[in-house]
């Protein structure tokens, strides 16, 4: 088995900017799952669409969308 390299500045830098990549990638996903699940409630809360329906066109459960709707809706106004 190959010994491992010693640590060297430049990996040290690297493996931060690794760890800041997926931090922004992190922060990006969830604001585009906040987003979506506000266009989502925005929908419902319009009533052109019912909760149930919604959910039948997105292809997800009533209780899909009810509970995305509470993490990533809800908590946006807290």
């Amino acid at each position: 088995m190959t010994p491992a390299r010693p640590e060297t500045p430049e990996a040290a830098a690297a493996k931060k900017r690794l760890d800041q990549a997926a931090t922004d990638r992190d922060q990006a996903v969830e604001a585009a799952h906040r987003a979506y699940w506000t266009a989502v409630a925005d929908e419902i809360k319009a009533k052109n669409l019912t909760q149930t329906a919604a959910a039948a066109h997105l292809d997800f459960s009533r209780e899909h969308v009810r509970k995305q709707i509470l993490r990533f809706v809800q908590t946006q106004t807290d």
